[in-house]
């Protein structure tokens, strides 16, 4: 079925002429009458007859009337939804994220993205640990902690660096290491450690770099969350390593930071697993944009 055909069946029947339905569709007179045959044939029978100077309805044009209506209303929808979409009033954007990035990456972006975009729903799960527990199907963008591969992510979708960070090491205040100038991690080897879970990026980080220095530390204390090492460092269980975001907003922890090994630290990197531009929302594709304006001006206050 032509949909063009039973649209301009129901103009006719509304403007009630031939002449006034090819100036309402912008198309001539043999044009609009083609295309009431090809529809009539189609049928089997007569849609329309000539009524003085106008047309009215034969009993199957009527019958089909009502049809052509609700063709119309239909199209009338979709044309509301895509432009809807396509002015972003319109849309969901489904994000996971692991506990670093939820909670000290991403709040700060979607509020400000929120502000500029409010009709766009936002869905963010944060807390991650297990991606294998997570329905990969179910969310739009992925925020992790190291360039892991997703087991089940579509093919379509790429792993790409999004920010980069620093990881710092962290001391309850009046630590005796603190009277020292100049820290090493060799220095830390006999004090009890707070780490992060297993599947953390930044205790895989700090691992590499314990590793490159040929050093196995103590696994003394093992918490879940950027949170709770902040907490277990403050009240003095041990050294910790957390995020310097973190940092920036947790300044009511009572620890001091330092960068080891010096001079340059531990550098880490967050990453973004998104669909390839063809397969982008307007809405994906919004928010990436924005992403890319954004992080830049947030970095620049020093967020």
């Amino acid at each position: 079925m032509d949909t063009e055909l039973l649209l301009t069946f129901l103009t006719v029947a509304q403007s009630g002429g031939i002449s006034a339905a090819a100036r309402t569709l912008h198309r001539s007179q043999p044009a609009i009458t083609e295309r009431l045959q090809k529809l009539s044939q189609m049928v089997g029978e007569p849609l329309t007859m000539r009524h003085g100077r106008g047309i009215q309805l034969t009993p199957a044009g009527e019958a089909l009337l009502s049809t052509a209506q609700r063709m119309r209303d239909v199209i009338d929808e979709f044309e509301d939804i895509m432009l809807r979409r396509q002015r972003l009033q319109s849309g969901v954007l489904r994000i996971v994220a692991t506990n670093t990035v939820a909670n000290y990456f991403l709040p700060e972006r979607l509020v400000s993205f929120q502000r500029q975009f409010p009709d766009i729903e936002l869905q963010l799960r944060g807390g991650v640990i297990d991606w294998s527990s997570i329905a990969l199907s179910d969310w739009d963008l992925y925020f992790l902690e190291g360039g892991l591969d997703l087991e089940g992510l579509p093919s379509y979708y790429s792993v790409t660096p999004w920010l980069d960070d620093e990881i710092m090491t962290i001391f309850p205040e009046g630590h005796s290491l603190l009277q020292q100038a100049e820290l090493t991690l060799e220095n830390l080897m006999p004090y009890p450690l707070i780490w992060r879970e297993p599947g953390s990026g930044i205790r895989r980080s700090v691992e590499k770099v314990f590793q490159e220095a040929r050093l196995t530390p103590r696994q003394s204390i093992e918490v879940t969350g950027v949170e709770a090492v902040g907490a277990a460092v403050d009240a003095g269980l041990g050294i910790g390593f957390v995020t310097a975001a973190a940092l920036r907003c947790r300044q009511d922890w009572r620890v001091v930071a330092r960068r080891l090994p010096a001079p340059l630290g531990i550098q880490w990197t967050l990453y973004m697993a998104r669909p390839q531009p063809a397969y982008q929302s307007h809405t994906i594709r919004a928010f990436l944009e924005f992403l890319d304006t954004g992080t830049v001006h947030l970095q620049q206050a020093g967020v």
